[in-house]
């Protein structure tokens, strides 16, 4: 069943959608204020908002702003009356899916979702590795580029983490891959749980993963990654005690974006940094010396 959510200002055409799309087969929320909104969408999982562009004294377009942020966002279809189609068409190029005029037809609003719905999850398997449901690398190296150039622009940090699961190999050819894969899942897992609404984490080949951290300085980033390590370590993994070390860990290399350098300069010393780890005993976390990253 689809769940969505409609954020508007006005209770009664609230009342009406949320009528129409129950009786289409939607799970159906709603929320009069725009911050109330976002924090349900904050809490709760939802494919689909139906975003009035006009909430009071707060601009639908900061809303959609903020839902962009979030990891996995939902599909954002923004609602407007007549004569704000420049309004509406602005709100699409900052990332909405559609757009509805009202007064709503139901039909139309069903097939408008349910398109944009289809169109989500075909961009979400371009950009997802098919094994863990984290981002993939092509994704990951987009969005280097985006935040390094964001990070630039306004002068702010940003950090990144290199992860690689220790005696990963010997690990498959004593428990199977299928338990490898299994391995896998539950780190992608682990760092989702650890990851802000704007970092970014991703599978980046094989048993490495690496994550974005936006807004992040050195210290900071390098206190998350022993976070993430040791509670990897905690985990239980079957069949471990068959390998040398006993636990499934990782190994972790950290980097910071230094002043007009580009996003794989950084990658390149978190690789390194990692690179440190591994010869250093592994599952540990090491920050690349001199770039102020060290704890």
């Amino acid at each position: 069943m689809v769940r969505a959510i409609i954020i508007d200002d006005e209770e009664l055409l609230c009342e009406l959608f949320a009528a129409m799309l129950s009786q289409q087969g939607y799970d159906v929320e709603v929320s009069v204020s725009a911050n109330g909104g976002l924090e349900r969408l904050r809490t709760g999982h939802f494919d689909v908002v139906l975003l009035d562009l006009m909430l009071g004294s707060v601009s639908g377009l900061d809303v959609l702003e903020k839902i962009r942020q979030m990891y996995y966002p939902p599909v954002v279809i923004v609602m407007t009356g007549y004569g704000s189609t420049e309004v509406a068409v602005e709100a699409m190029k900052q990332g909405a899916a559609d757009f509805i005029m009202k007064p709503v037809d139901p039909m139309l609003m069903d097939i408008r979702i349910r398109k944009a719905l289809d169109e989500r999850r075909a961009q979400r398997l371009a950009i997802t590795d098919g094994l863990t449901g984290i981002y993939n690398r092509r994704y990951f190296e987009e969005r280097l580029e985006e935040e390094t150039r964001r990070a630039r622009r306004y002068g702010r940090p940003m950090s990144l983490l290199m992860f690689d699961i220790d005696f990963f190999k010997n690990y498959n050819d004593t428990c199977g891959h299928l338990k490898g894969d299994e391995v896998l899942r539950k780190i992608a897992l682990t760092l989702q749980r650890y990851s802000r609404e704007t970092d970014i984490a991703a599978r980046y080949g094989g048993e490495e993963f690496v994550m974005i951290l936006p807004e992040t300085d050195g210290q900071n980033a390098s206190r998350l990654a022993d976070r993430i390590r040791m509670s990897i370590a905690e985990t239980p993994f079957e069949g471990e005690s068959q390998i040398p070390s006993g636990k499934v860990t990782v190994s972790v290399g950290v980097s910071c974006l230094l002043a007009g350098e580009e996003g794989y300069d950084a990658l390149e010393r978190a690789d390194r940094a990692l690179y440190m780890s591994k010869q250093n005993g592994k599952n540990r976390v090491t920050a690349y010396p001199g770039d102020g990253s060290e704890p």
